[in-house]
């Protein structure tokens, strides 16, 4: 072309890949954001559950500070620390030392969770009046509503591992570009809340247990659903679990 210049192929390839990332990126926030608002209007749907059978009671007093230890982890797993630092170090892994490497590094950092959340889980049983004296102490002074809060605390306490390796589970997707279904899995948490817990009401009447006792096993449920939505996917990209602990 007299005057100009030829065009930079290299250049058009960087454009061209520049805006397929940014497509990619556009459509991943937008599948995380979809998953995101299908959990929490679950969750309002469980809160509302809960509100309906057991209302302002001291069955759901003792619900909500049971509840309120391993939900304190959950969050710090599921949505902080956990994933900070498992999912920049499990993708350099993957990318310096190749998938089987990275496979094991996702396999210790899970026993190793289980490991040390089985502990915690372990002094909520044994520890539990003591934990919830500190906690609502004055619970004591209503018949009943104090042994209520401790059976919660030890139904629920396992929670805390579960929760653990879904966090594992979430980090090591989220680092192989995989973000619907563990995006999705704390709305199989609230499904299987509800479902379970709703189930499980009128059964607990009928024997003359404690309802909200439904309630907390379904929150184990819930746990439990959301390791095993992560797992197949989890699998299928070639991830076995074995009960090696590398520190």
């Amino acid at each position: 072309i007299p005057g100009g210049s030829e065009p930079d192929p290299a250049s058009g390839s960087a454009a061209r890949s520049s805006a397929t990332s940014s497509s990619h990126l556009a459509r991943s926030a937008g599948v995380v954001g979809a998953a995101t608002m299908t959990s929490r209007v679950l969750g309002l749907m469980r809160e509302q559950v809960l509100a309906y059978w057991f209302g302002a009671s001291d069955a759901m007093d003792a619900f909500l500070v049971a509840f309120r230890v391993p939900n304190l982890v959950r969050d710090l797993f599921a949505e902080g620390a956990m994933s900070a630092a498992l999912v920049p170090t499990f993708s350099r892994t993957l990318a310096n030392e190749g998938k089987a490497r990275a496979w094991q590094l996702g396999n210790s950092v899970m026993n190793a969770l289980v490991l040390v959340t089985g502990v915690f889980v372990v002094g909520a049983m044994v520890f539990a009046p003591t934990l919830i004296d500190w906690l609502a102490g004055d619970y004591a002074s209503v018949p009943g509503k104090f042994e209520l809060t401790v059976t919660l605390t030890r139904t629920m306490a396992p929670f805390l591992v579960l929760i653990a390796v879904a966090a594992a589970c979430m980090g090591m997707l989220n680092s192989l570009n995989v973000f619907f279904i563990p995006a999705l899995s704390p709305a199989m948490f609230n499904v299987a809340s509800i479902v379970v817990g709703v189930g499980l009401v009128p059964v607990a009447i009928t024997v003359g247990v404690q309802p909200i006792l439904a309630m907390a096993i379904g929150t184990l449920v819930g746990g439990i659903g959301q390791v095993l939505l992560q797992w197949p996917p989890l699998r299928a990209r070639g991830f076995r679990w074995s009960p090696r602990l590398d520190f």
